[in-house]
């Protein structure tokens, strides 16, 4: 290929990540499909300038939803590509992100154990990250430990964010949210303010004040996310909209109720979150937070029923996630009138968080407290 012909295709590559930051999908997918031609015809399917414009076109369509296409294309990368075990970490990021979680887990232990450094780093801290998903809270806290990024590498500060938000999750959220905030002075001075690894630092902040009854706090922290992460990546960012969701949770919180359900209506309209994605789940069980706090019970309740019977198939009964909206369900029987449901209700959640949090989480002792005699 000329020197002028790969300028050219660099040109239209930048062009569509341009079009892409602007939410123009379908207009980015189209310019990353003909340099993917364009290259496969010239430099072969197995260049890395091939593989590398497959991976763009894949990341896009996956964005837009099509995410059978994005699989087949990351899978054909796995094929043809030098170096097949750091293709496979795109794939398995992939499936993390469409929450097939067991067969990420598997592409992610595969790469990390047959993988040279530093591609078996990269696996091992995304075997890290879906095991946090799964609720497998040690099992991912001992393998964050392990992993050793050089101090310039951002790497290493996600790390550390994430070993602070799994101590929130396993219950130590005060002390999370000390560690958290000098971590992001740190960050902000290291990396910038706009950096991607302070922005993920400040979500994963805002998350840690909410388990840590901090609400108003979250709701600062998660709008000025938003703004950054606007400013620095478009209004359609994936990571943005995310992040809407989890200021509407905070919103609702210190009951700013109208303000919390736009945040999550404008969470919701994204097309690479079908209804049984987790991100789709959490969304309506904010949802039905807000139609609760206004006192429409009914239909609060069917939405909650359906966020349980969704993060039952994807998560199992007793994963703290469903234990959550499990909590949430048998909150609205008691406010329906329905005491001795609720209570049994909060006995079986009772009893499952105290096995797999602990008698001492502070979620297990919101449920012993849940629990009152029928009237």
């Amino acid at each position: 290929m000329s020197t002028k012909a790969e300028r050219r295709l660099r040109t239209q590559t930048e062009e569509a990540f341009e079009r892409f930051r602007d939410g123009e999908f379908a207009a980015a997918a189209a310019l990353h499909a003909a340099v993917l031609a364009e290259r496969e015809t010239c430099l072969g399917h197995g260049a890395p300038d091939t593989v590398s414009s497959r991976l763009d076109l894949a990341a896009t369509l996956a964005r837009m939803g099509h995410a059978a296409e994005a699989e087949g294309l990351l899978r054909r990368n796995v094929e043809v590509a030098a170096d097949p075990l750091e293709a496979r970490i795109a794939l398995a990021d992939l499936l993390f992100q469409l929450d097939r979680l067991p067969e990420a887990l598997a592409e992610f232990t595969a790469v990390a154990t047959r993988a040279p450094w530093p591609t078996a780093l990269a696996a091992r801290q995304g075997r890290a990250g879906v095991l946090f998903a799964m609720g497998r809270f040690a099992a991912a806290l001992v393998l964050y430990r392990t992993l050793s990024f050089p101090e310039e590498d951002p790497n290493r500060c996600l790390v550390l964010a994430s070993i602070a938000h799994l101590r929130a999750a396993t219950g130590d959220a005060d002390g999370a949210v000390v560690e958290l905030r000098g971590l992001l002075a740190d960050n902000a001075r290291k990396w910038g303010e706009d950096a991607p690894v302070t922005l993920c630092t400040m979500q994963v902040l805002g998350d840690a004040l909410l388990m840590a009854d901090q609400p108003a706090a979250a709701v600062r922290i998660f709008a000025d996310t938003i703004a950054a992460r606007t400013k620095t990546f478009g209004s359609s960012d994936s990571m943005a909209l995310c992040t809407r969701h989890m200021l509407g949770v905070a919103l609702e919180r210190v009951g700013r109720l109208d303000e919390a359900e736009r945040e999550l209506l404008a969470a919701m309209r994204r097309d690479d979150r079908p209804p049984s994605h987790s991100c789709s789940l959490a969304t309506r069980q904010g949802l039905a937070r807000v139609a609760a706090g206004r006192g429409e019970f009914a239909s609060a309740e069917e939405t909650q029923t359906e966020v349980v019977s969704g993060m039952t198939r994807l998560y199992g009964a007793d994963h703290p996630n469903t234990l959550e909206a499990r909590f949430d369900a048998a909150e609205l029987l008691r406010f329906r009138a329905f005491p001795a449901e609720a209570t049994a209700a909060h006995r079986e959640i009772l009893e499952a968080r105290t096995r797999v949090l602990g008698p001492d989480h502070p979620d297990t002792r919101r449920s012993a407290a849940a629990i009152r005699p029928p009237s």
